[in-house]
């Protein structure tokens, strides 16, 4: 694993308006980390998301990709920073009106010049890679929604991205669900070179696949702590944090 920062947050501060939801973010994601945004609830976990990924521009500090800040970047450097990125959501965001094949085909045929020969093989593959073979002609309302969410992800990796975001993956699962999802993260990690960062409470998640974090806390309005998630269960300096990641107190915590 590189030492050079992939991704390096420096003095941010996210928020809606004249709201501060977190303020004084510094932290670093690594090429190939599995990054996870844990704290308790309101904490301002997806409004950082929605900051990393292009939605929400920051009101102080700096998001840098490979050294490249996309806010201060022209059109043409945001598409490319975009294309390199996947995304997937809570509910899977799929459209009910297309089949699986059709969604996870749409951004093969927004952004790449591949034959409609060469879109259908490479959909194959993402499915079968995701454990959806064979499930191409079903529509979103006919598959379960683990299946749901694997056909998202699908979608979300279909331009081979170096970076994969999670929007609390394991929603709405039952832990079998979860483990098998969690398992699939890893694997599509290692088999697209991709580094993964995952917006998620689930601490089986966070302390069996994490290979990095960063905790943020409502009441103090900014990050108490960062790294591996295994270590800081034990050796965190705050006692909040290491409350959180062994569930003691974590009902407190998430008040």
């Amino acid at each position: 694993m590189s030492t050079t920062p992939f991704i390096s947050v420096r003095d941010l501060s996210i928020g809606y308006g004249d709201r501060v939801v977190q303020q004084g973010l510094n932290f670093d994601i690594h090429k190939n980390d599995i990054f996870f945004v844990i704290g308790g609830s309101g904490c301002g976990k997806t409004t950082l998301l929605k900051h990393m990924i292009g939605l929400i521009a920051p009101s102080k500090g700096e998001i840098l990709y490979e050294g490249v800040n996309y806010y201060d970047s022209d059109d043409e450097t945001q598409l490319t920073l975009l294309q390199n990125w996947g995304i997937t959501y809570q509910s899977g965001a799929l459209f009910s009106s297309m089949t699986l094949a059709e969604n996870v085909a749409l951004p093969l045929q927004l952004y790449t010049d591949l034959s409609e020969k060469q879109i259908a093989e490479t959909v194959a593959y993402k499915l079968a890679l995701v454990g959806l073979a064979g499930y191409e002609t079903f529509y979103p309302a006919e598959v379960s929604g683990g299946m749901h969410k694997r056909a998202g992800l699908a979608r979300a990796i279909a331009l081979d991205p170096e970076l994969l975001f999670f929007d609390e993956p394991s929603a709405g699962l039952d832990p079998i669900s979860s483990l098998r999802l969690d398992q699939l993260i890893v694997q599509i990690c290692k088999a697209l070179d991709s580094t993964v960062i995952i917006v998620s409470h689930e601490l089986p998640s966070i302390l069996s696949i994490g290979t990095n974090c960063v905790f943020l806390d409502a009441q103090a309005k900014t990050m108490l702590d960062a790294g591996d998630p295994k270590h800081l269960l034990h050796h965190s300096p705050q006692e909040k944090v290491r409350q959180f990641l062994s569930r003691a107190g974590t009902a407190e915590t998430e008040r």
